[in-house]
């Protein structure tokens, strides 16, 4: 009787001890947890930081351009050291991240977007400091008159940018998807200064190198548009779990289009 009662004790001291670890295991989860959520949305908001820098390296190198200021033009090449850092810096504690807290479902999707947007907002930068390279040198040059709205067509790409980076912070899958309807027209605007300024370069060779500047801003322009829809399908996919790339989708008149891709008219 006595060895019955024995092992009834044990075996409730098992339990117990078996309910206890359980719950000091959930908690320390829990708060596992919750330093992973916190470390996440501190790198995000690191992001956020770096892409409000390199929207601001955008505007300062076509604002130098218009206004023929040099000083703006300087100032992205000074940002250029700041973007970088901060590429390597949110990408060191990205990986840092996944190898230690192995995240899963959305956390992995969330951090999996944040790397990539990382580098389209590195490539961006890069992008800025093209522009203000070309508008350095269109400065340094007898102004060239232009027809095509080239100020119109900077607008627009940097609309596109602030967009982008609002829809992945706040995770308005509305607001990218107006991103993604926003490309056709920078594509229109960029086949239109190539358009003109070859037609300048045919009837006046002393503006071939202003001529080809101007294209180059043109392309750059375009290509930060194109990194910007990529943040706007990373955020559709991460809220809908829906890949927006390279297919066909029905518009609000449930007419078909195509994503943005290699325009035709340049072939």
């Amino acid at each position: 009787m006595q060895g019955a009662v024995n092992s009834r004790t044990v075996t409730g001291i098992c339990i117990l001890r078996v309910k206890t670890f359980v719950k000091c295991t959930l908690i320390k989860e829990l708060k596992m947890d919750r330093r992973f959520a916190e470390e996440l949305r501190a790198l995000k908001q690191k992001l956020f930081q770096m892409g409000l820098l390199v929207e601001g390296a955008i505007h300062k190198a076509f604002e130098g351009l218009e206004t023929r200021s040099l000083d703006l033009v300087e100032d992205v090449l000074k940002d250029e050291d700041i973007i970088n850092s901060l590429e390597i810096e949110i990408d060191d504690k990205g990986h840092s991240l996944f190898a230690l807290r192995q995240p899963m479902a959305g956390d992995l999707r969330l951090l999996t977007m944040i790397l990539k947007i990382n580098n389209d907002l590195e490539r961006m930068g890069d992008h800025a400091v093209n522009l203000a390279q070309r508008s350095r040198f269109l400065i340094s040059q007898p102004e060239l008159r232009i027809s095509f709205p080239l100020c119109e067509m900077a607008e627009a790409t940097q609309e596109m940018v602030r967009d982008a980076l609002d829809c992945f912070m706040n995770e308005n899958v509305d607001l990218a998807r107006k991103v993604l309807r926003s490309d056709d027209r920078i594509d229109d605007f960029n086949y239109r200064i190539y358009e003109d300024m070859s037609m300048l370069m045919e009837n006046d060779p002393s503006s071939v190198k202003r001529a080809l500047a101007y294209i180059m801003v043109g392309c750059n322009l375009e290509r930060i548009a194109d990194l910007s829809n990529n943040i706007a399908e990373d955020t559709i996919y991460f809220k809908q779990g829906k890949e927006v790339r390279h297919r066909f989708e029905k518009d609000s008149e449930g007419e078909e289009r195509g994503e943005p891709g290699a325009d035709a008219r340049f072939a």
